[in-house]
């Protein structure tokens, strides 16, 4: 039996099954996601793409019977002509490899894995190192990036740190999360060095860059290698993260041409028909911050962008149903 709410939509009916992560939110907030809804289902569900949403503890991945199975109770959600989209980031280890086998089995299966709109998902849907990597050999300008080491090992990453990047101020980030969790601004290598000892019981994965003055992030949505909407997001007085659910605020930004072009090479790139990219507006120019698919958010953007992103995003979406890849 289930522990969390039925599944939204029909049993047998294909649709896009959403798996979600609700251990990663405070249980009053989830509470009130599941009261007031969520604006991206009611999206695909006004454009004709029914959705039922379950929870990832729910699933058991397996191979039974000749063929990889995704288990909801008694039902095989792999037998039901069934589009896939998973909330992939977790602050949880035990939930990241459970994810990990629920993504290795949907693939295994053949299914439409919508947030796999990237070459080499598995390594570049949520790594900020590899990120780094694949960005910069397209020449475009990335921050200096080290990754922590695990364990007792961690601190070997501050000489490294002290020599590359010199004496601070720091931005100490996991390495694959979202929505501002757990980024952390370190003044110097004492910070540093007691960030770092936080960080390292939690087995997340961590890196170190450089905190970069600038006047704020920009997001650009790009749809068939072109930018449809590009949002400035600024952080709170006094605060240093610009993400929305962080406290910071978005609006429509016109931008240069140059956040723009990189954006649509990147995209090129990295074979992605959907894809929205975060850059941080620094002295020296744009400098890459990450990626994301389709679960970035636009539902901040103002009108008329805010209906020229969600378009593109269902556009994209029937693409990947319609080609069963």
């Amino acid at each position: 039996m289930t522990d969390a709410l039925p599944p939204t939509g029909t049993p047998g009916t294909p649709a896009i099954v959403w798996i979600t992560n609700p251990d990663n939110y405070d249980p009053r907030r989830h509470l009130l996601l599941q009261k007031e809804g969520s604006k991206r289902v009611d999206l695909f569900e006004r454009n004709g793409l029914p959705v039922r949403v379950v929870h990832s503890g729910d699933l058991v991945p397996a191979w039974s019977g000749g063929a990889p199975r995704l288990y909801l109770d008694e039902e095989d959600l792999l037998g039901g002509g069934h589009a896939f989209l998973l909330s992939d980031w977790t602050w949880d280890a035990g939930i990241g490899r459970h994810v990990q086998a629920i993504t290795r089995t949907i693939r295994a299966a053949g299914r439409v894995l919508l947030n796999d709109g990237i070459r080499d998902a598995e390594s570049l849907g949520s790594d900020k190192l590899a990120m780094c990597h694949e960005v910069a050999a397209l020449g475009i300008p990335v921050p200096p990036t080290i990754a922590v080491p695990f364990g007792r090992y961690a601190r070997r990453v501050l000489p490294v740190v002290g020599r590359e990047l010199g004496t601070g101020p720091y931005v100490v980030k996991p390495r694959a999360m979202a929505m501002g969790f757990g980024v952390l601004k370190a003044e110097g290598p004492e910070q540093l060095t007691a960030a770092v000892d936080l960080l390292t019981p939690a087995a997340l994965g961590a890196v170190v860059q450089p905190f970069q003055e600038n006047d704020g992030d920009v997001r650009v949505y790009v749809h068939r290698g072109k930018t449809v909407a590009v949002m400035l997001r600024s952080p709170k007085e006094g605060s240093y993260l610009a993400n929305v659910s962080e406290g910071g605020s978005g609006m429509s930004f016109d931008g240069d041409g140059e956040v723009r072009a990189l954006s649509e090479r990147l995209a090129t790139g990295v074979d992605a028909d959907y894809l929205c990219v975060d850059w941080l507006l620094t002295r020296e120019g744009p400098v890459f911050n990450e990626w994301m698919t389709v679960s970035a958010a636009y539902e901040d953007l103002p009108e008329p962008d805010r209906s020229r992103v969600a378009a593109a995003l269902v556009s994209y979406v029937r693409d990947r149903i319609a080609a069963g890849s």
